[in-house]
Order: structure tokens, then C-alpha cells, then sequence
């Protein structure tokens, strides 16, 4: 149900990662198509146009070459090497060069994208290749005009490309109907929308106070962050808990991981004691947590304008010292915590996990991870182009031979992850990539590190030997980031997925946007004071009556089908 707040999320953690077509040509009375592995059938052979192991090679190249239009959507934090565009860059030039693929851009566009693509849909002047959320998925497979990937993929896809597809078997059923693969999603960690607890340590050890292990060890820092002049100007202008006017979306100042610590689970479908789904937000848990909200807002550890403020404004706070305490993603010390490092170096943040409010311990919130797809317009020449595209993004990322400095972040810094028409991120990625440098840190040996992972270690080392700048690779992947209370929790088994995903049903087409609103129009409220906490009785009562029923029950037989 929420995925524009899961697009921008996965947009954001794509910009820290690495900061951090139809069956073989054959011949036609037309003339013959150029094959994918750069052989034409022969004309005299009885098997041509047959498929071959090398007509099928993942990677092989189109001659002559052969053009596939497109459109993107372009993040507005986008750069270009000198003399450099969309349509002239390290990945343009590969797919031409490796691949015989020369991409044909028929729009670009970093604020629109879709209003101008639902146009093209009501049109039906479509690219060959190019990305729809889940709603828009929907509306072409039922009007017919996407082709059905499953084929293509079986035969062309890598082993690599296969594996890193089905990590996580959900995502690409999210793509299917009917049993018909008709979409690549854009894969990626489920680990990666991990929240967690960020906390000013050196605050805590200017103050005395332990380290946070319970809710009620947050609401005494938050006390104590707000009334305790933990900057040292003798003024209280401090704030104990950051908050932003989305409250529980984004990944900055999201009070999701406070949810949790009650048992509360918001904007997710989960089971209910009965094993049938039921939406988090309107769970008995959600009213205890609000009502301490409440109380921290009337005490001061909250900002009083939160409401109007959004992560942009919030991080001026954060950045200029007045902010203790931040729930948010893995990825926050790219974002905004650095900035704080770097106007003050002895700023010391630590990620604490999820603490509890009670002796059960708490789960983590798992967001689905595939809020965009990859699709084929009906008809397209080259259908099995998508694939290779993605085969070739899969082995220069993540194959033996890949070349993170080449195609992802160059040596200086500058960033190409974001040219890529197709993009797919390994379902434990992240993760990984901290377990290696944990391990590489402690036996003092970057020797079995890939590049990437290299290139993270000596940026770490480069901050234990006293460079404050290069402390957000030791936020994102050494002892102080988030993966260690993260691992804990997937391996005690404390995780709370989302069981529902895909396409939304009819009910939620129709009724979401007002329950959605009516949402974050009663929390805020609550937790202002606007509204008595006991608000949230009739908030549930509404919810049920103005759509909640009806897309709970569509959920539960989506779910029987599954």
C-alpha cells in the first residue's frame, strides 16, 4: 500500500549502495533478424534459426547491432563526466561495445516520469523497455500490451542473473500472473529497509547515561537529551527524538522502529493470531505508542513544528547539533548523519538496534523490496534485449570479474549507478558486505575482500587513523552500523515481513489514498494533542467502515491463492 514511500526509499538506499529479448533469431521472408551471439543462421543448414547453446549465450553480441528504445526516470542528483550524458557514459558505450545494443531514449524526465508514462500507456505509444510501478504493471498485463518474459528469461538469463533474481521468490512472483512472467522486477535486499535506533554516543558519555536497551532506557535519554544541555551552549534548545512530518515513512526520522518496540507494525500487512492478514496500523499496539508520543511532545523532546518539517528540514537540526536521538535506515550515516561529523568532529553516532518496551523483544520490520519493474512493450523486436541488459549489470557487479571502479564508483568518488537502464541488487547484499569487513577488520587482512568491499575497508581505515570525513562507510558497515543488531535479530528468527505484496487489490486502488490520509491526519493529531489518544478508537472504527473491510478481506484471498 505504500509504493511511493518504497520508491523513494529504495532511491535512496540505490544511492548509497555502491557510495557505497523472444527466443533465438531466425530467418524471415523479411530478411534475417542479427543474432545475439553476433552469428547469422545459414541459410543452407537445416537447423537454421534453431536454438543453440551459443545462439543463447547470455552475454553475446548483436551484429549487426540492433537499437531498443526507452524512457527513464532520472534522479534530479544525477551527474555526467564532462562531455557526458544518459546517452554517452561508461554503460551506454558497454552495451554498444559487449552487447550490440545502442539505447534510443525517447524522453527522460527527474519530476514527472509518471504522469507522462500514463499518458503513453492511455496512448499506447510505448518504448520497447522501460520501468511502472506495481498499479501500472497491473494496467498493462489486463490490457495486453507487455510481453510475457518467461521464456526470454529461462533461456537467456546468466546463472548469475537467475540466482540473484530468485534470492527472494517473492519478488518475482510479484511479477507474474497467471503464471506468466510478464516483468522484471527490480530485485533488492528486504535486510536493506532495515530501521534501526541512531544515538549521539558521545552525548551519552558527556551525560552519564547508559547505552539504550529498553524503551524506558530511550525515554530517559530523550529526557535527558532535551533538559540536560547536551551541547554545552547553556541554552535547552536541544530535541531528544527526531521526527519528521511523514512520521512513519522515509528513511530518516522514521518512527517505524518506535512502533516496533511496542509490537506494532504500521503501513504493513501482518498475521493476526489466526494466521489471516491484517494491517498494522490500526493493532491495538499502535495506541500505547502513540500515547507515549504524545507525552514526549508535550514535554519538549520533540520538536513542536514537526508537523510542517520535512527530512530536508529536520537534517538542518540534526547538522547543526540539536538533535540526540534518530530511528532510521542502515544507510543514515551517508545521510544525514556525516553531515553532523563533519561541523563536528567529536560527534560520535552509534546505531542501538530496536529495544523493547517490555521483556518480549521486539521484530524487525521487513518492507517489501521490488516497488518497481522492468517491462516489455507487446510486440517489441527484441524482446530478450531486457534480459541481456540485465545480465550484463549482474556479472560487471557481481560476478568474480566485476568492476565496481568501472561501472559503479570511480576511484575519485563519482558515481555511474545510477545510468544502468536495468538494475538488480543481491537479496543479501548489504549484509554481507559487513560480515566480510567485520572479518577483514579483525584479522587486519583485506585480502579477501572484492573491490567494493576494498575500497569500504580503507575508507574505514582511513577514519580509525583520524580522518572524520570517511566515518560513513565505519556508520554503514563497521561496529557502529546497524547490520550487527540487524543479523541478531534475522537470526533469532525476529522479523516481521510483509506478507502481502504485488499489484494492489481493486478495494486498495479505490479507497487507499483517503485511508492513507485519514492515517496521517489522526496520528499527527494525537501525538500534538489535537486529539485525545483515545481518537485512535474511532480512527480504527472509520478505517474498517470507509474501505478497511473490503481491502482486508481481497488481501485474505489474495493470500489463500498464494
Amino acid at each position: 500500500m505504500l509504493h511511493t514511500k518504497k520508491r523513494k526509499l529504495l532511491g535512496m538506499i540505490g544511492a548509497s549502495l555502491l557510495l557505497l529479448t523472444a527466443a533465438c533469431s531466425q530467418n524471415s521472408t523479411k530478411g534475417e533478424s542479427p543474432s545475439p551471439n553476433g552469428n547469422s543462421p545459414s541459410k543452407q543448414s537445416p537447423e537454421a534459426g534453431s536454438e543453440t547453446k551459443q545462439s543463447l549465450d547470455p552475454l553475446g553480441k548483436y551484429d549487426p547491432p540492433i537499437e531498443v528504445t526507452a524512457v527513464r526516470n532520472l534522479p534530479t542528483s544525477i551527474q555526467f563526466r564532462e562531455g557526458e550524458s544518459i546517452t554517452n557514459n561508461v554503460w551506454s558505450r558497454e552495451y554498444e561495445e559487449k552487447l550490440g545494443i545502442k539505447i534510443k531514449y525517447l524522453w527522460t524526465s527527474n519530476s514527472d516520469y509518471n504522469q507522462r508514462l500514463n499518458v503513453s500507456i492511455a496512448s499506447g505509444e510505448l518504448p520497447d523497455i522501460f520501468s511502472v510501478d506495481s498499479i501500472q504493471l497491473k494496467q498493462l498485463v489486463q490490457a495486453g500490451q507487455v510481453e510475457d518474459l518467461g521464456q526470454v528469461f529461462e533461456k537467456y538469463a546468466s546463472p548469475l542473473t537467475k540466482k540473484i533474481m530468485n534470492g527472494d521468490p517473492s519478488q518475482m512472483k510479484s511479477a507474474t500472473f497467471g503464471g506468466k512472467l510478464m516483468a522484471l522486477p527490480r530485485v533488492g535486499s528486504p535486510y536493506d529497509s532495515s530501521q534501526v535506533l541512531w544515538v549521539r554516543a558521545d552525548w551519552l558519555k558527556k551525560l552519564g547515561l547508559p547505552e539504550p536497551k529498553t524503551m524506558e532506557d530511550v525515554f530517559r535519554i530523550a529526557e535527558a537529551f532535551t533538559n540536560q544541555d547536551p551541547d554545552g551552549n547553556n541554552q535547552k534548545d536541544s530535541y531528544g527524538l527526531a521526527l519528521t512530518k511523514d512520521l512513519h515513512g522515509g528513511g530518516f526520522a522514521n518512527l517505524q522502529p518506535f512502533f516496533n518496540g511496542y509490537h506494532a507494525y504500521v503501513d504493513q500487512w501482518i498475521k493476526d493470531k489466526d494466521g489471516k492478514l491484517a494491517f498494522g496500523s490500526v493493532q491495538p499496539e499502535v495506541k500505547a505508542a502513540l500515547a507515549k508520543l504524545q507525552e514526549m511532545y508535550r514535554a519538549g523532546q520533540i520538536d513542536k513544528e514537526f508537523a510542517v518539517k520535512d527530512g530536508g528540514k529536520v537534517m538542518e537540526s540534526l547538522g547543526s547539533g540539536k538533535i540526540g536521538m534518530s530511528y532510521g535506515a542502515w544507510w543514515n550515516p551517508a545521510w544525514p548523519l556525516q553531515s553532523v561529523k563533519d561541523q563536528d568532529p567529536s560527534a560520535e553516532w552509534r546505531a542501538y538496534g530496536i529495544p523493547s518496551v517490555d521483556s518480549t523483544p521486539s521484530s524487525l520490520q521487513l518492507a517489501f523490496p521490488a516497488a518497481d519493474y522492468y517491462v516489455v512493450k507487446k510486440g517489441a523486436a527484441h524482446p530478450e534485449a531486457i534480459v541481456k541488459l540485465l545480465n550484463i549489470l549482474v556479472d560487471r557487479g557481481y560476478s568474480e570479474t566485476a568492476d565496481i571502479e568501472k561501472f559503479f564508483i570511480a576511484k575519485d568518488g563519482f558515481l555511474y549507478n545510477n545510468y544502468p537502464l536495468l538494475y538488480a541488487s543481491p537479496v543479501d547484499g548489504n549484509i554481507l558486505i559487513h560480515q566480510h569487513l567485520k572479518e577483514a577488520l579483525e584479522k587486519k587482512d583485506p585480502s579477501k575482500l572484492n573491490g567494493e568491499e576494498k575500497g569500504y575497508y580503507d575508507k574505514i581505515m582511513a577514519y580509525r587513523g583520524g580522518d572524520p570525513k570517511s566515518w560513513t562507510n565505519e556508520g554503514m558497515y563497521g561496529l557502529d552500523s546497524a547490520w550487527p543488531s540487524v543479523k541478531e535479530k534475522l537470526d533469532a528468527g525476529l522479523v516481521k515481513k510483509a506478507e502481502f505484496f504485488g499489484a494492489p487489490t481493486k478495494s486498495m486502488s479505490q479507497k487507499n489514498a483517503n485511508l492513507s490520509k485519514m492515517t496521517m491526519e489522526t496520528f499527527t493529531k494525537i501525538i500534538m494533542g489535537e486529539k485525545s489518544v483515545d481518537e485512535f478508537d474511532v480512527f480504527v472504527s472509520n478505517w474498517h467502515k470507509l474501505g478497511g473491510d473490503e481491502i482486508t478481506k481481497e488481501v485474505n484471498e489474495w493470500a489463500a491463492q498464494q
